[in-house]
C-alpha cells in the first residue's frame, strides 16, 4: 500500500460539474472516511479513482505513479462494493483468489494467499462454502479478502456496511477497523453514517455539493466543526441566528447570551449539541453563568433507553435536550450551554449592522 493524492479533480456528468477541484491527501497506512449527504460526490469521486468515470482537470497520484488516464485494470486500486458483488455459484475460496486467477497468479500462490486471508478476516473452515450460505457479515468479510487478494496500492470502499443490520454493523466496522491497523493499507470509505466514520477513520473528509468543507482527525471535525454546514451535519441539531427578533419568542420566553464570543459579531448563526445542553427546572435565573441561558416551556419528551430527549419550546424556537427523567408538557425549564460547547459562524448575509452587547434579553 502507499500514498494517494488528488489534486485540483473536477469531474462531471455531461454538462454538470459534480466534483469541484477537489484536492485530498491519504498518507500510507491511513484510512479517510468521506462524509456528506446524498448527492455530495461521494461515489462519484470513488469511481473518478477507480478509472470508472474520466476525469475533466486535475491528477491522481498513487505513490510517485500519475494514474489519471489510466483504464481501471492497471492502477491497482480496489474497491469493495455496497451490494458485494461476490460470484453466487463459488465458494469463499474462489471467490477470495478470483482476481488473483485473472491476474494469472499461479495456482500454489494462489491458494497460500487465499488461506492467510482466510485466517485474517476469521472465516477458516468455511473455505469451501458458497456465499450464499453466508450470514452478512460474512459475505463482507468475503468482499473485504477478495479485495486485499491482490494486494492493491489503494483500498476503496464504498457504503461496505449499510445491507447488514444495526447490530452485525456495530461488530464488522471495529474488525474492519482492525484489520487495517493489522495489516497497514491506504483506504478510502463511504459512508452516509457519521458514527460510523469517526469509529473507522483516522481523518474525515466532509463534502458538500462537490466541495470539501473540512478535513480532519475525528476529534477536530467533531468538536471544531470550520462551517455551519459541518456543524449541522455532524449533529449539532440545535440551531438559532442572533441577533434574535422580537417575534420570534413570546413573553414568557427568553434566549441570553453572555460572556462568549458572539459579542464581537454582527449577525451569527448558533449551533449546539442536545447533548451539551443542561436541563433545569426553571426556578431561578442566574445571567452570571457564562454561555447561552434559554427559558421555555416542555413541548414533549421521547424516550431514548438511557434518558428522555426533552422537545423545549422557546417562542417560535424548538431546542432539544438529553435530560435523565419524563417531564410533562409545559413544564417550565431553564437550558443552559457553556460557551465552550456553542459552534458560532458568520451569517452569511450579515444582515445587521448594529454590535451585539454582551448580554442580550429579547
Amino acid at each position: 500500500m502507499t500514498r494517494l493524492h488528488i489534486d485540483n479533480l473536477q469531474v462531471g456528468y455531461g454538462n454538470k460539474r459534480i466534483l469541484n477541484n477537489i484536492s485530498l491527501t491519504v498518507e500510507q497506512g491511513e484510512m479517510m472516511a468521506l462524509l456528506g449527504p446524498s448527492g455530495c460526490g461521494k461515489t462519484t469521486l470513488l469511481n473518478a479513482l477507480c478509472g470508472f468515470l474520466p476525469i475533466k482537470q486535475g491528477d491522481i497520484f498513487v505513490g510517485q505513479r500519475t494514474i489519471s488516464h489510466l483504464p481501471a485494470e492497471k492502477r491497482n486500486i480496489t474497491m469493495v462494493f455496497q451490494s458485494y458483488a461476490l460470484w453466487p455459484h463459488m465458494t469463499v475460496a474462489q471467490n477470495i483468489g478470483y482476481g488473483l486467477k485473472v491476474q494469472k497468479i499461479k495456482q500454489k500462490e494462489i491458494q497460500t494467499r487465499v488461506k492467510a486471508l482466510l485466517d485474517i478476516v476469521k472465516l477458516t473452515g468455511l473455505e469451501e462454502e458458497k456465499v450464499t450460505a453466508l450470514s452478512g457479515g460474512q459475505r463482507q468479510r468475503v468482499a473485504l479478502a477478495r479485495a486485499l487478494a491482490i494486494r492493491p496500492d489503494v483500498l476503496v470502499l464504498d457504503e461496505p456496511l449499510s445491507n447488514l443490520d444495526a447490530k452485525v454493523r456495530l461488530a464488522v466496522r471495529h474488525e474492519i477497523k482492525a484489520l487495517q491497523k493489522q495489516l497497514g493499507f491506504t483506504s478510502l470509505i463511504v459512508t452516509h453514517d457519521q458514527e460510523e466514520a469517526l469509529v473507522m477513520a483516522d481523518r474525515v473528509a466532509i463534502l458538500n455539493q462537490g466541495n470539501i468543507e473540512q478535513v480532519g482527525t475525528p476529534e477536530a471535525i467533531y468538536h471544531a466543526p470550520a462551517s455551519a454546514f459541518v456543524a449541522d451535519f455532524m449533529g449539532a441539531d440545535n440551531h438559532l441566528t442572533w441577533p434574535i427578533h422580537p417575534s420570534m419568542v413570546g413573553d414568557s420566553s427568553v434566549i441570553t447570551i453572555s460572556h462568549t464570543d458572539v459579542s464581537q459579531q454582527r449577525q451569527c448563526q448558533i449551533y449546539f449539541r442536545s447533548e451539551d445542553v443542561s436541563l433545569s427546572p426553571r426556578l431561578t435565573d442566574d445571567d452570571k453563568i457564562s454561555g447561552l441561558m434559554i427559558l421555555g416551556e416542555v413541548m414533549h419528551s421521547a424516550f431514548l433507553g438511557h434518558d428522555y430527549r426533552i422537545s423545549v419550546r422557546c417562542g417560535a424556537h424548538t431546542f432539544q435536550a438529553n435530560y435523565q427523567d419524563n417531564l410533562p408538557e409545559a413544564t417550565s425549564v431553564r437550558l443552559h450551554v457553556p460557551a465552550h460547547a456553542l459552534h458560532i459562524f458568520d451569517h452569511p448575509s450579515e444582515a445587521s449592522n448594529a454590535p451585539l452587547s454582551n448580554a442580550v434579553s429579547v
